[in-house]
C-alpha cells in the first residue's frame, strides 16, 4: 500500500524517480555525510538506484521504510522514515533535511506524523540513533517523546558509537 501523510505544511510520500536530483543533493551535503555517513551516491543513476533499493524495496519487504518530505508545492525538503536495523530490537525512525530548510520545524512535523501513525505499520516501540554530537536531531527526538538510553556501538569493525533513544 502506498501511504501518504499530510500535515499543515508538508506531504510525506513515497519517493519517485523524479526525486533523484534532490536526494543526490541531500546525501552529499556535509551535514548528511558527517552525521549519517557517505552513502556512495555520486550520480543521478546512483540516486535512482538508491530510491529503488533503500526506499521502494524497504516498503515492499518490511511494510515500512523511508519517505520523502515535500512542501505543499512539491519542493522536496528531506526524508523521514522507519528503518529495520539488525543491531536494534525495534524499528527506528530516521530523518535528514536539506540544509536550506533547516530550523523551520519541518523534521519535527514530519517525524511526528509518522510516530503518531506507527501502529498502522504494526510498530509498538521505536528506537532512534544519532551521532553523539548531533544535538539538533537529539533535541527533535526528545521533543517527540523519545527517552535517551545511553550509547551503543553500531559497527564492531569501525567501533562507531551512537546515542540511542527509545519511544513507547
Amino acid at each position: 500500500m502506498r501511504r501518504q501523510f499530510n500535515t499543515e505544511r508538508l506531504i510525506i510520500r513515497h519517493a519517485v524517480e523524479a526525486d533523484a536530483g534532490d536526494l543526490l543533493k541531500l546525501v552529499n551535503q556535509k551535514s548528511f555525510i558527517k552525521y549519517i555517513g557517505d552513502k556512495k551516491i555520486y550520480t543521478l543513476e546512483d540516486a535512482i538506484t538508491y530510491i529503488k533499493q533503500a526506499f521502494s524495496e524497504a516498503h515492499q519487504s518490511q511494510g515500512f521504510g523511508p519517505y520523502v518530505i515535500t512542501l505543499k508545492n512539491q519542493q522536496l525538503v528531506g526524508v523521514v522514515g522507519f528503518y529495520s536495523r539488525a543491531m536494534l530490537q525495534h524499528p527506528d525512525i530516521g530523518f535528514a533535511l536539506l540544509t536550506a530548510f533547516e530550523k523551520q520545524g519541518y523534521i519535527y512535523e514530519a517525524a511526528k506524523a509518522l510516530v503518531e501513525n506507527k501502529s498502522i505499520y504494526g510498530i509498538n516501540k521505536l528506537c532512534a540513533i544519532t551521532s553523539i554530537d548531533n544535538s539538533a536531531s537529539q533535541n527533535v527526538l526528545i521533543k517527540l517523546g523519545f527517552k535517551p538510553q545511553g550509547q551503543v556501538i553500531i559497527d564492531k569493525e569501525s567501533r562507531s558509537v551512537v546515542s540511542l533513544f527509545l519511544y513507547h
